[in-house]
Protein backbone atom coordinates (compact mmCIF):
# COMPACT_ATOMS: atom_id res chain seq x y z
CA UNK A 1 0.00 0.00 0.00
CA UNK A 2 1.41 3.48 -0.82
CA UNK A 3 0.73 6.65 1.04
CA UNK A 4 0.29 10.16 -0.47
CA UNK A 5 3.15 11.31 -2.64
CA UNK A 6 5.72 13.77 -0.76
CA UNK A 7 4.76 17.51 -1.59
CA UNK A 8 7.77 18.30 -3.77
CA UNK A 9 7.61 15.12 -5.60
CA UNK A 10 6.27 13.86 -9.15
CA UNK A 11 5.84 10.57 -8.57
CA UNK A 12 5.70 9.74 -12.32
CA UNK A 13 6.83 12.70 -14.10
CA UNK A 14 6.48 11.25 -17.60
CA UNK A 15 2.58 10.40 -16.75
CA UNK A 16 2.48 13.63 -15.24
CA UNK A 17 3.70 15.39 -18.30
CA UNK A 18 1.32 12.86 -20.75
CA UNK A 19 -1.83 14.24 -18.78
CA UNK A 20 -0.70 17.62 -18.94
CA UNK A 21 -0.95 18.08 -14.95
CA UNK A 22 0.00 20.61 -12.36
CA UNK A 23 1.51 20.84 -9.77
CA UNK A 24 1.61 23.84 -7.51
CA UNK A 25 3.84 24.71 -4.03
CA UNK A 26 6.27 26.69 -1.78
CA UNK A 27 9.82 25.90 -0.52
CA UNK A 28 11.35 27.86 2.25
CA UNK A 29 14.71 29.41 1.11
CA UNK A 30 16.58 28.13 3.84
CA UNK A 31 15.79 24.25 2.65
CA UNK A 32 17.76 25.03 -0.17
CA UNK A 33 21.51 24.13 0.47
CA UNK A 34 23.19 25.00 -2.54
CA UNK A 35 21.73 28.57 -2.51
CA UNK A 36 23.01 29.13 1.09
CA UNK A 37 26.90 30.72 0.02
CA UNK A 38 24.85 32.81 -2.71
CA UNK A 39 22.59 34.61 0.04
CA UNK A 40 22.83 37.60 2.72
CA UNK A 41 20.02 36.03 4.74
CA UNK A 42 17.84 32.54 4.14
CA UNK A 43 14.69 33.87 4.64
CA UNK A 44 11.58 33.91 3.27
CA UNK A 45 10.40 31.23 0.23
CA UNK A 46 10.12 30.93 -3.20
CA UNK A 47 6.88 29.56 -4.80
CA UNK A 48 6.85 27.33 -7.82
CA UNK A 49 4.34 25.77 -10.09
CA UNK A 50 4.68 23.16 -13.20
CA UNK A 51 3.30 21.93 -15.62
CA UNK A 52 3.88 18.85 -17.78
CA UNK A 53 3.13 18.73 -21.15
CA UNK A 54 4.26 17.11 -24.50
CA UNK A 55 6.74 19.45 -27.51
CA UNK A 56 5.98 19.72 -30.77
CA UNK A 57 7.67 16.61 -31.15
CA UNK A 58 6.02 14.74 -28.46
CA UNK A 59 8.54 14.29 -25.73
CA UNK A 60 7.69 15.12 -22.51
CA UNK A 61 8.12 18.44 -20.89
CA UNK A 62 7.70 20.22 -17.70
CA UNK A 63 7.14 23.77 -17.70
CA UNK A 64 8.47 25.20 -14.80
CA UNK A 65 7.84 29.15 -13.07
CA UNK A 66 9.57 30.05 -9.86
CA UNK A 67 9.04 33.54 -8.23
CA UNK A 68 9.97 35.35 -4.92
CA UNK A 69 12.42 37.39 -3.29
CA UNK A 70 16.29 36.71 -2.24
CA UNK A 71 18.65 38.35 -0.56
CA UNK A 72 21.78 38.50 -2.18
CA UNK A 73 25.32 39.75 -1.17
CA UNK A 74 26.30 43.01 -3.57
CA UNK A 75 29.51 42.05 -5.25
CA UNK A 76 30.37 45.68 -4.84
CA UNK A 77 29.43 46.87 -1.34
CA UNK A 78 29.10 43.34 0.58
CA UNK A 79 25.64 44.86 1.97
CA UNK A 80 22.55 42.93 1.51
CA UNK A 81 20.39 43.51 -1.67
CA UNK A 82 16.77 42.07 -2.53
CA UNK A 83 16.56 40.36 -5.62
CA UNK A 84 13.38 39.53 -7.44
CA UNK A 85 13.11 36.05 -8.65
CA UNK A 86 11.00 35.79 -11.47
CA UNK A 87 12.01 32.33 -13.19
CA UNK A 88 10.29 30.60 -16.44
CA UNK A 89 11.78 27.49 -18.29
CA UNK A 90 11.00 24.23 -20.18
CA UNK A 91 12.59 21.19 -19.50
CA UNK A 92 13.00 17.96 -21.41
CA UNK A 93 12.67 14.71 -19.36
CA UNK A 94 14.72 11.77 -20.64
CA UNK A 95 14.79 8.28 -18.74
CA UNK A 96 18.40 7.57 -17.06
CA UNK A 97 20.66 6.38 -19.19
CA UNK A 98 18.91 7.42 -21.98
CA UNK A 99 21.04 10.02 -24.51
CA UNK A 100 18.91 12.71 -26.27
CA UNK A 101 19.88 13.48 -29.83
CA UNK A 102 20.36 16.87 -31.92
CA UNK A 103 21.33 18.47 -28.10
CA UNK A 104 23.49 20.83 -30.57
CA UNK A 105 20.61 23.69 -30.84
CA UNK A 106 21.22 26.69 -28.36
CA UNK A 107 17.45 27.41 -28.43
CA UNK A 108 16.74 23.76 -27.80
CA UNK A 109 15.24 23.50 -23.52
CA UNK A 110 17.43 21.67 -21.87
CA UNK A 111 17.54 18.52 -20.82
CA UNK A 112 16.72 16.65 -17.44
CA UNK A 113 16.94 12.76 -16.31
CA UNK A 114 13.97 11.78 -14.48
CA UNK A 115 13.16 8.40 -13.02
CA UNK A 116 10.37 6.98 -11.26
CA UNK A 117 9.87 10.15 -9.24
CA UNK A 118 11.36 13.89 -9.95
CA UNK A 119 12.08 15.80 -7.12
CA UNK A 120 11.01 19.48 -7.21
CA UNK A 121 12.75 20.85 -4.72
CA UNK A 122 16.16 19.77 -6.49
CA UNK A 123 14.77 20.75 -9.95
CA UNK A 124 13.23 24.55 -8.44
CA UNK A 125 17.14 24.88 -6.81
CA UNK A 126 18.80 23.90 -9.67
CA UNK A 127 16.86 26.77 -11.97
CA UNK A 128 17.21 29.54 -9.09
CA UNK A 129 20.88 28.61 -9.38
CA UNK A 130 21.16 29.02 -13.34
CA UNK A 131 19.10 32.29 -13.34
CA UNK A 132 21.30 34.00 -10.66
CA UNK A 133 23.22 36.85 -12.02
CA UNK A 134 26.71 36.57 -12.28
CA UNK A 135 27.73 39.68 -10.48
CA UNK A 136 24.91 41.14 -7.90
CA UNK A 137 24.94 44.62 -7.30
CA UNK A 138 22.97 47.62 -6.40
CA UNK A 139 22.00 50.05 -9.03
CA UNK A 140 24.22 52.81 -9.95
CA UNK A 141 24.55 55.31 -6.38
CA UNK A 142 22.87 52.89 -4.26
CA UNK A 143 26.01 50.77 -2.47
CA UNK A 144 26.45 51.36 1.55
CA UNK A 145 28.64 54.95 1.48
CA UNK A 146 30.29 53.48 4.42
CA UNK A 147 31.69 50.48 2.94
CA UNK A 148 32.87 53.00 -0.19
CA UNK A 149 34.18 54.83 1.93
CA UNK A 150 36.67 52.51 3.72
CA UNK A 151 37.49 50.29 0.44
CA UNK A 152 38.38 54.28 -0.65
CA UNK A 153 40.43 54.66 2.43
CA UNK A 154 42.03 50.95 2.45
CA UNK A 155 43.07 51.85 -0.64
CA UNK A 156 44.80 54.47 -0.80
CA UNK A 157 46.84 53.39 2.09
CA UNK A 158 47.76 50.43 0.12
CA UNK A 159 51.30 50.15 -1.04
CA UNK A 160 50.12 49.40 -4.50
CA UNK A 161 48.26 52.94 -4.41
CA UNK A 162 51.89 54.73 -3.69
CA UNK A 163 53.29 52.78 -6.91
CA UNK A 164 50.91 53.73 -8.75
CA UNK A 165 51.38 57.52 -8.78
CA UNK A 166 55.31 56.52 -9.52
CA UNK A 167 53.47 55.74 -12.65
CA UNK A 168 51.57 59.00 -12.89
CA UNK A 169 52.63 61.28 -16.09
CA UNK A 170 54.76 64.04 -14.24
CA UNK A 171 56.37 62.24 -11.75
CA UNK A 172 60.12 62.46 -11.32
CA UNK A 173 61.50 59.15 -10.43
CA UNK A 174 63.64 60.03 -7.49
CA UNK A 175 66.43 57.18 -6.48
Amino acid sequence: MSGPAAPHVLDDPFGFARAAGMQQGQLAVSAMPRLQDQLAEDTGEVQYSVRGGLDQLDRPQLELEVTGALKLLCAQCAKPLDHALVLRTRVLMAPPGVVPVNDEDPDSPEWIEAGQELNLQELVEDEILLGLPLSVRHAEGHCSSESQEAFGKKAADSPFARLATLLEPGQTNKR
